[in-house]
């Protein structure tokens, strides 16, 4: 008889997540991106921290309306050199990769539509929409990856009644941690990465 966990997917034992294979997309990034033995499974609703997969739970309509919506709105006022994409995954060391739910990558790296992947020196804003079972690693432990990564932003989704606000946040200067730039309510509007201004209240939809 077969268990439900049978088809889990496990990582390989003494492998790291940045490890974790691109193969079932058909596309691998090119060799001289991918990490040591990144030719293990990868799996489409997991995130990959350290030699661990984090499941992802059906998420809400909000994270869902938050992800479209951050990434429409910044790619309308992003500079032509800088392109907002959506859960797609990012290499933060050689056995640490995490797949946010929007990221601001160099225009370069996302007009190659073969990548599966980004390096973190491509990236130049990461942002997580916290759920009821991402709350602690989006509050805490990919924060702490990201920065350690040397991404320079971070803005962080919280909601009250499932209205958005937004903790900004901006690499500290030896990179130990983020410090936060401010905390918006209804209207976000930050200097960096570049001036923006978001309607939090009427975001696409």
């Amino acid at each position: 008889m077969t268990s439900v966990l049978d088809d889990w997917l496990q990582p390989r034992p003494g492998g790291g997540a940045g490890g974790v294979s691109d193969r079932f997309s058909r596309l691998r990034p090119p060799a001289a991106e991918r990490r040591d033995g990144e030719d293990r499974a990868d799996h489409p609703g997991a995130d990959h921290f350290d030699a661990g997969l984090i499941p992802t739970s059906p998420q809400t309509r909000f994270h869902e309306r938050m992800t479209y919506g951050l990434r429409t709105v910044l790619n309308a006022q992003v500079p032509g050199d800088l392109v907002a994409v959506s859960r797609m995954d990012v290499l933060l060391s050689p056995d640490r990769r995490a797949r946010p739910d929007v990221s601001l990558v160099d225009d370069l790296a996302a007009s190659d539509d073969r990548r599966t992947c980004y390096l973190a020196e491509e990236v130049r804003l990461v942002i997580e929409v916290v759920g009821p079972d991402s709350a602690e690693p989006d509050r805490d432990m990919r924060p702490r990856h990201y920065a350690a990564a040397g991404i320079p932003h971070f803005w962080r989704v919280e909601s009250t009644d499932f209205r958005p606000f937004v903790y900004s946040f901006e690499l500290d200067a030896d990179r130990a941690g983020y410090q936060v730039t401010g905390v918006h309510h209804a209207r976000l509007a930050v200097d960096s990465p570049f001036p923006i201004t978001i309607d939090l209240d009427r975001l696409p939809r």
